[in-house]
């Protein structure tokens, strides 16, 4: 059996106590077991020795302890990916196989930064959104979208921009494909409108709605849905978020075991590249401003 260190900000968060439970209840659970963890701070009344504790993991002192421990490495702290570099360095230079959580990096150039590393070293290393493994996304890129590939995509989606755009970009960069060139806004912050533009003529649109609460018992919050058009017709659909989850751990698992990486650098980059000139355009709204490097 091969052994997972984890490497968190705090490890008391939705992913990790997510992470660990699906691991040693899914596909893979008698090839791969969590063994030992590091974080750096307490979440909640959380710290990392009752965490591990509870996990029944050893708890180490620094990431290199994990790595060195580990055969592979799952570098959390998804709602710190500022932390993404420092926590990964030690991981993306070893060698072992390594899932760095959404969202990926904190900018493109940081995002660069830590790709660079692990091809320098050879370390296979993927990053995603769970929204990859929609399974509609998966049946359109599966079946009419082989034949007839999208040329314009609008994604919708919910919440703060810093922490859950990686959600709509994912999927858009899935179905549409890299090479946006440009990005414009239009909005107040809680509702979002993001105009893309490629050189080769393709389309897209992504929206985000911000608020988010409860009315009495009922809570309401956008849903993730896509919408997309091809050569021939167009289509919509909402994006399951049921099994998500469990299908990204066992594509981890199954990455670790040594099968191809189920995201693309370049698609994650690509992502990387979205999110930036984003938050650009929100400083500049009405302005187009540029996608990629040169953000």
């Amino acid at each position: 059996m091969k052994s997972i260190g984890f490497i968190d900000h705090y490890l008391n968060n939705f992913h990790a106590n997510l992470y660990v439970r699906l691991i040693r209840e899914g596909a893979y659970k008698d090839d791969f077991e969590v063994t030992c963890a590091y974080g750096e701070a307490e979440w909640q009344g959380v710290d990392t020795e009752e965490w591990c504790a509870k996990n029944e993991v050893q708890r180490l002192a620094t990431p290199a302890e994990v790595v060195e421990a580990s055969d592979c490495v799952i570098v959390l702290s998804p709602n710190n990916p500022e932390r993404h570099l420092e926590l990964s360095r030690d991981a993306l230079v070893s060698g072992k196989p390594c899932y760095i959580d959404k969202t990926f990096a904190p900018d493109y150039a940081t995002a660069k930064e830590m790709a660079d590393l692990a091809a320098a070293h050879g370390t296979r290393m993927f990053s995603t959104s769970a929204l990859r493994y929609a399974p509609e996304i998966q049946e359109f890129l599966g079946g009419v979208g082989v034949e007839h590939p999208a040329r314009a995509v609008a994604m919708r989606g919910p919440n703060e921009y810093e922490v859950y755009s990686v959600h709509v970009y994912e999927p858009l960069t899935m179905l549409l494909g890299p090479g946006a060139e440009a990005m414009q806004y239009f909005g107040d912050g809680n509702f979002m409108l993001f105009s893309l533009r490629y050189p080769d003529g393709r389309l897209a649109a992504v929206n985000m709605f911000r608020p988010w609460g409860s009315l009495g018992e009922k809570s309401y919050g956008h849903a993730f849905e896509a919408s997309v058009m091809f050569d021939c017709g167009a289509t919509s659909f909402p994006l399951s978020m049921g099994e998500v989850f469990k299908d990204l751990v066992d594509s981890i698992c199954g990455f670790f075991q040594g099968g191809e990486a189920p995201a693309p650098v370049e698609d994650t980059l690509e992502v990387m590249a979205l999110i930036e000139a984003g938050r650009k355009a929100m400083a500049r709204p009405g302005e187009w401003v540029e996608v990629g490097a040169g953000t």
